[in-house]
């Protein structure tokens, strides 16, 4: 056993803990490289465990308790994809921080802010625990484990949004916290009955996951209850439609770098989780469960799809976006095939590149636009911001599922999985109708927005961004493309493993 997880985790954390008192010797630019290259750390280890072909890394055990079972780490083809969409987007965002809260800072100076909370310390230092704790998530093995790293994602980034968020920022992190802390308490019901008839909270051990244990352990109707309390628990984490009435005010009003985070690193967790977790302990309850996982998937699909239409504020345009694409991680989901689970699951990357694109693209228009987020503002700025709009219009190409992206293949296993599966079934026509129809909201919504911002007659006065906002967004940009042109370092080990998993 390694620790090589282990290391990559815990280095962030000491560097975060650090940031408080080196705030006070350096500024924030070397503190956001320092903070920054620790979260490329589990990136790197994973570009290596890929070109050597070293997956799995089973890391630990950190611990083992009698009854609860092994907390060790797990990087390998089913979670390749969502520890790298972590890695770049929080690294790369860190960067990007300075500018953006150089600007947030004056304003919140001129609305009377205390200065003891205007600390880059104390922003760096939450910034990278959120950031790293979303690592601890999607590489535990344990259900307790899995609990204790997603608690430690809400409580800095509930922080984020109450010191340095907008409008009503202390009543939007509230509600941030009790609906999403909601969530974790439901999963947390379903885990503990889980755990203690099973008598371990492992989902994964000795190299291999413990595939349809909750159901060897508790009757039919208890396995049905667990199940769906652990989905519901999930579903209020990725936003699905009914439980996603936090997720617009969080996003729109957080600081845009975490909106960076937010929108497409934490909630997509949820949708891994499902995977390795929910259909892991509970295959056949899930498979009973399929019809209800699509019709719930098509709807978030179109609800988030249209709702975003009559938006005028642009980050909360976003925001509606990213229920929508949460609905597409679902449909891979529903489908129960190893190519919608494959989509799935590579959707992760694609939405975690191209809306941190998006939302850094907002944060641009924001800091030099004094503030500017009103769609019926802006127009014409391609001219005047040719970097931040080809970035823009990249990102939306992600979304949309469009080349030379990513997005392109996770669009494709997502849709010829649920058409592999919906074939078998005798609600084939209606259901692929609906879903062609609401998946055709996403490329409509994508280029009607980038027209209204980026063409047509100019407005206003605006400029570029600095190199500090657009170098770290052309990095981004690139790990999309470069994912494009290579797709078996993601592919090869996703196909591998999953049906490894699927059987």
């Amino acid at each position: 056993m390694s620790y090589l997880i282990s290391y990559t985790i815990l280095a962030p954390i000491l560097v975060a803990a650090l940031s408080l008192p080196l705030s006070r010797m350096m500024g924030p630019r070397p503190l956001s490289i320092i903070n920054g290259a620790s979260l490329t750390l589990p990136g790197l280890l994973s570009v290596y465990a890929i070109l050597t072909g070293g997956l799995p890394i089973n890391d630990g055990p950190v611990l083992v308790i009698d009854n609860m079972g092994t907390f060790s780490f797990l990087l390998d083809g089913i979670n390749i994809a969502v520890v790298l969409g972590v890695a770049i987007v929080t690294a790369f965002v860190a960067v990007y921080s300075v500018p953006y809260m150089e600007h947030r800072f004056k304003e919140m100076e001129h609305e009377g802010i205390d200065k003891k909370v205007l600390d880059w310390g104390i922003y760096f230092f939450m910034y990278t625990l959120f950031s790293i704790a979303m690592v601890g998530v999607a590489t535990a093995t344990n259900l307790i484990w899995f609990y204790i790293w997603l608690e430690l994602t809400l409580i800095p980034s509930f922080l984020l949004i109450a010191f340095y968020g907008y409008g009503d920022r202390a009543k939007i992190a509230i509600l941030y916290l009790l609906w999403t802390h909601l969530g974790a308490l439901v999963f947390l019901i379903g885990a503990f009955l889980f755990g203690l008839n099973a008598g371990t909270f492992d989902f994964y051990a000795l190299g291999s996951a413990l595939k349809g244990l909750g159901e060897s352990v508790v009757s039919p109707s208890l396995a049905w209850l667990i199940a769906v309390l652990l989905l519901i628990g999930l579903f209020v984490k990725l936003a699905v439609f009914g439980v996603h009435i936090w997720l617009p005010y969080a996003h729109a009003e957080a600081p845009t770098p975490i909106s960076a985070l937010l929108s497409p690193n934490l909630i997509g967790l949820a949708g891994y989780a499902i995977i390795r977790i929910v259909y892991v302990l509970f295959p056949t309850t899930f498979s009973v469960l399929q019809p209800y996982l699509l019709a719930i998937a098509i709807i978030t699909v179109a609800y988030g799809g249209l709702l975003t239409f009559y938006q005028t504020d642009f980050k909360r345009f976003l925001a509606y976006s990213s229920v929508s694409q949460m609905g597409y991680i679902l449909l891979g989901l529903a489908s129960m095939t190893p190519l919608g689970f494959i989509g799935a699951l590579l959707h992760y990357y694609t939405h975690a590149i191209g809306k941190a694109l998006l939302f850094m693209s907002a944060g641009v228009i924001i800091t030099e636009g004094e503030g500017l987020r009103d769609l019926r503002k802006m127009g014409g700025f391609a001219g005047k911001m040719p970097y931040t709009s080809s970035l823009a219009l990249l990102g939306f190409m992600h979304l949309s599922g469009l080349p030379p992206t990513i997005g392109l293949f996770s669009k494709f296993f997502i849709l010829a999985g649920l058409i592999g599966w919906l074939s078998t079934t005798n609600f084939f026509i209606p259901a692929v109708v609906l879903t062609f129809l609401a998946v055709g909201l996403t490329p409509a919504y994508s280029f009607i927005t980038m027209k209204r911002v980026f063409f047509g007659k100019a407005k206003m006065e605006i400029k570029e961004g600095t190199a500090l906002l657009i170098v770290p967004m052309v990095i981004i940009a690139v790990a999309g493309v470069l994912a494009f042109l290579i797709p078996s370092g993601l592919l090869t080990p996703l196909f591998q493993d999953l049906e490894a998993l699927m059987g």
